[in-house]
């Protein structure tokens, strides 16, 4: 196919591009040199999963040994009880916090003092800013065997329950956690969409007789339902990996069997304790592998569900 040639003005035109709107590319330059440096150029160090690394033959030098690790994690019984964790816990996350925002949005939606809807969403996206570790704290202070909780129960003639070290509370206090630091920074997303709503489409399913309930049903979600897919599609691709920071700071000993997912467990083979460096970077293949299967399945469910969904 032969290229089309260069317009005699072409170099003017993109001289007159750059002088409008150099500064925007100027602005995006670093986001460029960022991705590119830590998640492109990162990326070549994937081949040691298929190598027996050692630090004295470095990434090249380290000898070639197939399949190996990836036959060796399939294998592990220890692997596919922490893949197991992994796939319940985003499933019981996903299921919670995935509506929620949605839920939150369509609540804020309803209040008309915009004074008031404006410190209710404050409030309610602050938690985002913080890290896990003070809202482990904040969860630890009402949790913990001689915690605020604890300690009304004691007042009441109840047993003490040790909670943040019960396998049976561990998977609801962890997906309670992402849900008070997320749920408000989430709904921001569908509020910006709901502010695009005409309000007339309001008014004439009022005058039709339809109540709030009819009305979030027939006009509020059939406009944000696009934002809704591609949310989806986005929460799906990261089902597989289960916040290692939160994961870090709740894991402890009693817990651990069902704590344990794959981005700590990773953590642990390949940094923490063994520096099995190739084995770890190939259960990461996987991982990545998996996620984008799962992206792609969750897009084209969005697209035949929507024709607006879906990321592409």
């Amino acid at each position: 196919m032969v290229q089309p040639k260069l317009a005699p003005n072409g170099h003017r035109k993109i001289s007159v591009i750059l002088r409008k709107y150099g500064v925007v590319y100027l602005m995006f330059l670093p986001v460029i040199i960022y991705y590119l440096l830590f998640h492109y150029k990162p990326l070549t160090g994937v081949v040691i999963a298929f190598k027996g690394y050692t630090f004295a033959g470095g990434i090249w030098g380290s000898p070639w040994v197939g399949l190996k690790h990836f036959e060796r994690f399939m294998g592990n019984g220890e692997f596919w009880r922490v893949f197991r964790n992994t796939v319940t816990l985003a499933t019981l996350r996903i299921a919670v916090t995935f509506p929620a925002p949605i839920i939150l949005a369509l609540l804020f939606n309803e209040v008309r003092s915009q004074k008031y809807k404006k410190v209710l969403q404050t409030i309610s996206y602050l938690p985002h800013f913080v890290s896990f570790v003070i809202v482990y704290a904040v969860f630890y202070s009402f949790l913990s065997y001689d915690g605020a909780i604890n300690t009304l129960r004691e007042s009441l003639g109840l047993e003490k329950i040790l909670y943040l070290g019960s396998k049976a509370h561990y998977r609801w206090i962890f997906v309670g956690m992402a849900l008070w630091k997320e749920v408000g920074w989430g709904a921001i997303i569908y509020l910006a969409s709901l502010s695009r709503v005409s309000p007339e489409l309001y008014e004439a399913a009022e005058i039709d007789g339809a109540g709030k309930l009819k009305q979030i049903f027939h006009v509020t979600l059939p406009a944000i339902r696009p934002i809704i897919s591609i949310q989806f599609v986005r929460t799906m691709g990261g089902i597989l990996a289960v916040s290692f920071d939160q994961t870090l700071v709740m894991n402890n000993a009693m817990v651990a069997e069902v704590a344990d997912v794959l981005s700590y467990y990773i953590y642990q083979i390949g940094l923490l304790s063994r520096n099995q460096f190739s084995y770890a970077t190939a259960m990461g293949l996987f991982n990545s592998a998996l996620s984008l299967v799962i992206v792609i399945i969750t897009n084209k469910a969005a697209k035949w569900i929507d024709e607006e969904g879906g990321l592409w």
